[in-house]
């Protein structure tokens, strides 16, 4: 992959920007002058120092890091379903189970005895019964799960089948603590309707024979609840039904709300040790790192003033060692100030335009830098993936010139809605040269910022280059 003819770049920007053809995956051919081609809005402009147009400026952008919000803290997935019950709650259910069972075969007791053995529909119809109350009875092991489904089901088979509504009365209650209220309202009405039809059911019945009676045995007197007994008991357990399961609703409210203030506090205590994570990198980076440039800038404008009358070459490499300190202190006073106010934008988003900017300046001071450039759509990109772009860019050309000075490094940034956006670049690996001391985390933090969209980088030699590719999904301004 040798580099063709000088130093030379071919930016395209905007919405009628050509797009290179698809299935090209090796970098686009160069141009052999040493000017730069800008295809815009259907012209072909020549100037000797290209910059890229069309884009919209962009000030600030919103990272996805940072502490939790609420509501995502809300929305946290409900425990595990395999977790194991309190004793009270498996006591609760044992008895509920117990309970149910014993008023499933007293109801179909008390049918048998109404109507005996009138044939095989009326066998049919106690079996079918006999074996729905025992599955109601046990679902009732589910009933802070599936409560609206238990509910509806043991109301269906109390209003045609010989069983009683205690299953979709205890249900009910269940329901109230975690339905919403349009499923509240209908299941209360279908377990009135269940409870309404079992009385009616045992007040149709000869006294003798109905549930709520008794003989004394002593007088042959027999005691039987009357109509507005009847409508007394329905009301009464109706309304115990929906009494308890407001109480089981409070309840789940406010232990909603004691989880809702405990995830606040949690949320700012770790926003608060963040800011002072944000303030003690803040005045480290300040007390060392800022004052080491300030002396850079100062020693190199002395040494302009010194030598570069005599010497030009002095001169203009002083310059350059100035103006870089110069704007590394203006970024990292930008910085500075983001850590201490400790909201989530990180000033000034870098876009394009200043990565075209960047790779004039490495052009005008000799680096052997051949680049091409197709970007459309760019005013729909969002902030942070501009700025994502021009840092894996400037890295990995940084990365490129420490470690093969002198050779020729190639960059090809492709950006797109439809396509996304590809990141090449590529320079000749030189033996025996010692590169100059670094962090050793650039290649690190570049698959990083590829990785927070979604996105992958690689890097590493291929055959005499050492190549570095990054591809990354479009993301637009309105996410």
């Amino acid at each position: 992959m040798p580099p063709v003819g000088g130093p030379a770049t071919t930016f395209a920007v905007g919405a009628d920007a050509p797009r290179p053809p698809s299935g090209q995956s090796g970098l686009p051919d160069r141009a052999r002058s040493g000017g730069a081609a800008c295809p815009i809005g259907g012209r072909v402009l020549s100037a000797p120092a290209p910059t890229l147009t069309g884009m919209s400026p962009v000030q600030t952008s919103r990272p996805t890091g940072g502490a939790p919000s609420l509501s995502a803290v809300r929305s946290q997935p409900p425990p595990p379903r395999g977790a194991r019950p309190s004793a009270w709650s498996s006591a609760g259910t044992v008895g509920a189970v117990t309970v149910a069972l014993f008023c499933m075969l007293v109801a179909i007791s008390f049918e048998y005895e109404t109507l005996g053995n009138t044939g095989p529909s009326a066998a049919w119809r106690w079996g079918i019964g006999f074996v729905v109350g025992i599955a109601l009875a046990v679902g009732l092991v589910w009933r802070r799960r599936f409560p609206v489904q238990l509910c509806f089901a043991a109301s269906a088979a109390a209003l045609f089948l010989p069983l009683d509504s205690f299953t979709a009365l205890l249900a009910l209650t269940w329901v109230y603590a975690s339905a919403s209220r349009r499923v509240v309202l209908g299941c209360t009405a279908a377990a009135a309707a269940a409870t309404g039809v079992a009385l009616w059911r045992d007040a149709a019945r000869d006294p003798a024979q109905m549930v709520l009676s008794s003989t004394d045995h002593t007088t042959n007197t027999l005691t039987y609840a009357t109509a507005p007994l009847f409508w007394f008991l329905g009301v009464l357990l109706i309304g115990a039904a929906v009494g308890w399961g407001l109480i089981r609703r409070s309840r789940s409210e406010a232990r909603s709300a004691v989880a809702a203030k405990v995830a606040t506090t949690q949320v700012l205590r770790d926003q608060m040790t963040r800011q002072e994570e944000r303030e003690l990198i803040a005045r480290e980076v300040h007390d060392t790192v800022a004052h080491h440039i300030s002396l850079i800038s100062l020693q190199a404008s002395a040494l302009e003033m010194q030598r570069g009358p005599e010497e030009p070459a002095v001169r203009e490499a002083a310059q350059q060692m100035r103006s870089s300190a110069q704007q590394a202190i203006a970024e990292m006073r930008g910085l500075l100030t983001t850590l201490r106010a400790g909201g989530e934008d990180v000033g000034p988003s870098a876009t394009l335009e200043d990565l075209a900017t960047l790779l004039d300046d490495l052009r005008r001071h000799g680096r052997w830098i051949t680049s091409s450039v197709y970007v459309s759509d760019s005013h729909l990109a969002a902030p942070a993936l501009t700025r994502a772009v021009f840092r894996i860019v400037q890295e990995s050309v940084t990365n490129a010139l420490k470690h093969a000075p002198g050779q020729p490094v190639e960059v090809e940034v492709r950006a797109s809605q439809q396509a996304g956006i590809l990141i090449r670049v590529a320079n000749v690996m030189t033996r025996g040269h010692e590169a100059a001391p670094g962090t050793g985390s650039g290649i690190i933090g570049m698959r990083e910022r590829a990785e927070r969209f979604g996105g992958r980088l690689d890097a590493g030699p291929q055959a005499q280059w050492f190549v570095v590719t990054a591809r990354l999904p479009w993301v637009g301004t309105d996410n």
